[in-house]
């Protein structure tokens, strides 16, 4: 059977789900699970080619983006943040999707005209995070979500026509103009932060519950999935856990094992796409500046059970991963991203600190299924170190920690020797290879 695909016209199917029917005794009957399309890249106009020369990665300091300290690094990739209620607040720039026309912040847009080209021409890849802010189009907020306005981000609104015809008008226009069309291009696109921290990162009613919470934010992914990938048949989609993982910290959390479990059903259940993850594998707990021992961090094990997976233990998360239930639809390990970790050299722990990234991005470099290890962050934040957490390989002034001159030479045998004397022990005997 086939239906015309209607693209970009008020009859578009391209995020529907279709079911298929028999007649039997008179009625129709639903035979198996409806299902979305899940190969939007068919009818990509784009296939741009990807910037994948790496996996040593940073946060960049948006102040110093110009200059040449992320080279002198040797960053292969970043991230960074784009906040679509900012984008959706405010007009300028003229998008017709759908039938409809939207109107996009100018400012906003220009900011990322300008950082996109130029990491490309540095050939640096973008992992480019969209985050649910408030802003001044209710739309963009699911409904609930509305009884609470003290989170950082809220839950994409997948619940309504007004809320998926605006998600997807964004995203689309997104996709479309960061895919190497004179704007430069976005390969990884991560949907949401930390989006199993429900309370903080991705806010949600805990009444609905993970089921529905789960269900919701896999209609996100769909949609921004759908979107994209029909303009740029190489971009990746990624969806977002935390350190958090066979049970959360308490009821405002969800643990990210359950969550992704429950995630990947949907998605399987609805038509399985090529979906892929990027995780916060931070040290535990975060004010430990030493990332290597295990000795005291009953915690942290090499066991599907672990509360919590940091770089020591990362094992545990591409072991899940691997598993065929998880894998993507071509029988692949999805692609993983460990997009934000970082230690603290907050009371001195400069030589811990820089031995931790060391041993971090080895134990990164070890592990075949990490496509990419991304350090938080260049420069020190103030407000981070009024929490006790100095995750900068730069000061606030910019001056080099140790952490620095050691994550440039990480590759190095007289860093990785250099770390393993602050460690005590063999850098290689501490690796977990995968």
């Amino acid at each position: 059977m086939t239906v015309p695909l209607g693209l970009n016209t008020a009859n578009s199917v391209l995020y529907s789900k279709f079911q298929a029917v028999v007649v039997k005794g008179g009625q129709l009957k639903a035979v198996g699970n409806p299902k979305y399309i899940t190969n939007p890249e068919a009818v990509a106009k784009h296939t741009t080619a990807r910037h994948d020369a790496g996996k040593k990665g940073i946060l960049p300091s948006a102040t110093a983006l110009g200059g040449n300290q992320l080279t002198d690094l040797g960053i292969k990739q970043i991230t960074y943040n784009l906040n679509l209620g900012d984008l959706t607040s405010g007009g300028g720039v003229n998008y017709t999707y759908n039938g409809k026309t939207y109107s996009f912040n100018s400012s906003i847009v220009s900011q990322y005209d300008i950082l996109v080209p130029m990491m490309n021409k540095k050939g640096i890849q973008l992992n480019m995070i969209l985050l649910n802010n408030l802003g001044s189009n209710p739309n963009m907020i699911h409904p609930w979500s509305r009884d609470f306005t003290g989170a950082n981000y809220y839950a994409f609104n997948t619940y309504d026509q007004a809320g998926c015809d605006l998600l997807e008008a964004v995203a689309s226009f997104l996709g479309e103009r960061y895919s190497g069309n004179g704007h430069g291009a976005i390969d990884n696109w991560i949907i949401g932060n930390e989006v199993n921290a429900r309370q903080e990162w991705n806010y949600m009613n805990a009444g609905v519950g993970i089921d529905k919470f789960s269900h919701e934010h896999a209609k996100a992914v769909r949609i921004f999935y759908n979107a994209i990938r029909a303009q740029n048949a190489n971009a990746r989609v990624m969806a977002s856990v935390d350190q958090e993982w066979a049970a959360a910290d308490g009821p405002a959390h969800y643990g990210a094992k359950p969550f992704l479990e429950k995630f990947n059903s949907f998605m399987k259940a609805q038509g399985n796409i090529d979906w892929d993850v990027a995780t916060h594998p931070y040290n535990f707990p975060l004010y430990d500046p030493a990332a290597w021992t295990m000795t005291s961090k009953p915690q942290v094990t090499h066991t599907q059970a672990s509360r919590y997976i940091t770089m020591q233990n990362v094992d545990v998360f591409t072991d899940f991963m691997c598993q065929k239930a998880l894998l993507a639809p071509n029988g692949t390990v999805r692609h993983i991203v460990c997009s934000e970790c970082g230690y603290t050299s907050v009371g001195g722990n400069e030589q811990k600190q820089a031995a931790s990234v060391v041993f971090a991005y080895v134990q990164a470099m070890n592990n075949k299924y990490i496509d990419g290890f991304i350090l938080n962050r260049e420069q020190d934040a103030a407000e981070e170190i009024a929490q006790g957490l100095a995750y900068g390989v730069t000061g606030t002034d910019g001056s080099h920690k140790l952490s620095y001159d050691w994550y440039k030479t990480a590759d190095t045998a007289a860093t990785q020797a250099a770390a393993s004397a602050v460690m005590g022990a063999d850098l290689s005997t501490l690796i977990t290879v995968r």
